[in-house]
């Protein structure tokens, strides 16, 4: 299990926080997650098993970074009103306590790829409270999804 990359497109995670060291602290909650679960865990990115993993988003308040599929029309409104081309928050951060962790990950046995998917962490919080640890709460919350994803591949034949 080598180190997890960073694929994010920038190290903030909402609320005017950002959290540089997610990689690390991912593959620190994998190792431990895999060895707790009694796997012998090196760093290596060759082996017999090799999981590999990408931190692809790590954001509190997601639902507010991008549209929906229920969201109305844009319709042009006073002119003092700011651009409509970049994101607008609801006024009451009404979404600002979602956080999500998302993990790409892929399961390789003797060079070959033979499981791939996104696994996603959850946690709730007030708007903007506690980002950072909360964003850590979720990352958490994938590596367990992680982890009882892979183990049955990894016990399989």
């Amino acid at each position: 299990m080598p180190e997890p990359a960073d694929a994010r497109p920038t190290p903030g995670i909402g609320c005017g926080q950002v959290s540089q060291d997610l990689a690390l602290r991912a593959h620190k909650a994998l190792v431990s997650a895999f060895t707790d679960a009694g796997a012998n865990v090196t760093n290596s990115s060759t082996g017999p098993l090799v999981l590999t993993v990408a931190v692809r988003e790590a954001t509190m308040g997601p639902e507010n970074e991008r549209p929906r599929r229920t969201d109305k029309p844009v319709v042009q409104g006073q002119p003092d009103a700011p651009p409509l081309d970049q994101p607008q928050q609801s006024w009451f951060n009404s979404g600002q306590g979602n956080v999500q962790v998302v993990l790409d990950a892929t399961l390789s046995r003797d060079g070959a790829v033979v499981w791939r998917d996104t696994v996603s962490g959850h946690a709730q919080s007030a708007p903007c409270v506690q980002a950072v640890d909360k964003v850590r709460e979720a990352l958490s919350d994938a590596v367990d999804a992680l982890r009882a994803r892979v183990i049955p591949l990894v016990r399989a034949p």
